[in-house]
């Protein structure tokens, strides 16, 4: 079961709920960071570090958990969740787009614009949290280099070395 924290500002209130109840029902496990009701004065930010340290509390405990946030500017949203250590906040307007955020980035918080439509939202949300980072040396280098410049603030050139036998092998 994937844990899945929501939260929204008041922009992306209704949709963020919808969302959380869709989530719900397909059977995650979900924790709710917003305000218990519409609140035309709250802002993004709080909501954006809550969600991002919740799933990078809860992925250091192995916990298998992501992040959806849903506010008026996505972008907005996406810069203030980034601002925690670990977080990997991206946006996506489709499915295939969420999917390929997890498969080259490891992204996880999904940042969604209040006025996208649910079932779109929906099936958004669904691939992001059902898709993974393919087992890619070339992807888990880079990830470890965004990681390392996070970290100390420099990249020495992490040189991820694997065995040929360690290479998993797709025959599609």
């Amino acid at each position: 079961m994937t844990r899945i924290h929501f939260a929204a500002d008041s922009s992306g209130y209704e949709l963020g709920r919808s969302l959380e109840a869709r989530a719900r029902a397909a059977g995650h496990e979900v924790v709710w960071h917003g305000s218990d009701e519409i609140d035309p004065g709250d802002d993004y930010p709080i909501y954006a570090i809550r969600v991002g340290q919740a799933v990078v509390t809860d992925q250091d405990a192995g916990v298998d958990a992501f992040g959806v946030l849903v506010v008026d500017e996505g972008a907005a949203g996406i810069v203030a969740a980034n601002k925690v250590n670990g977080a990997r906040a991206v946006g996506a307007a489709s499915p295939r787009a969420a999917a390929g955020t997890r498969a080259v980035v490891d992204a996880n918080v999904l940042v969604l614009e209040g006025i996208a439509f649910e079932e779109n939202a929906w099936l958004t949300v669904a691939a992001f949290v059902t898709s993974s980072l393919p087992h890619s040396v070339d992807r888990g280098r880079q990830i470890l280099q965004i990681e390392e410049y996070e970290n100390s603030g420099t990249i020495e050139g992490w040189a991820v070395q694997l065995e040929p036998e360690q290479i998993a092998i797709s025959h599609e």
